[in-house]
């Protein structure tokens, strides 16, 4: 509803305000599909684990979070959140 009260007041004083266009990356066609190498499926659980970091922002600090994934039924089976990139073992 506040918009619409700052919509009235620029329309009452004629101001317009100037939107900026977005700029969008110029995609190309594909030059390469490699084949895919990896298999990612494990019959047995912990045969195959992968790891990720993701940065949090966090504030004026930034987090980071740290999981180990079986690829056997996708679930994480360890994680680890800190100030600092580390490895986790379990």
């Amino acid at each position: 509803m506040i918009h619409k009260v700052v919509q009235r007041i620029m329309q009452k004083y004629g101001w317009q305000c100037r939107v900026k266009v977005k700029k969008r990356k110029q995609t190309g066609q594909l030059y390469y599909i490699a084949a895919n190498l990896l298999n990612l499926k494990a019959t047995v659980p912990l045969q195959k684990l992968v790891t990720d970091i993701t940065y949090l922002p966090f504030g004026q600090i930034q987090l980071y979070l740290s999981s180990i994934q079986d690829l056997y039924n996708r679930e994480i089976i360890a994680y680890s959140i800190g100030d600092c990139q580390i490895l986790i073992s379990f």
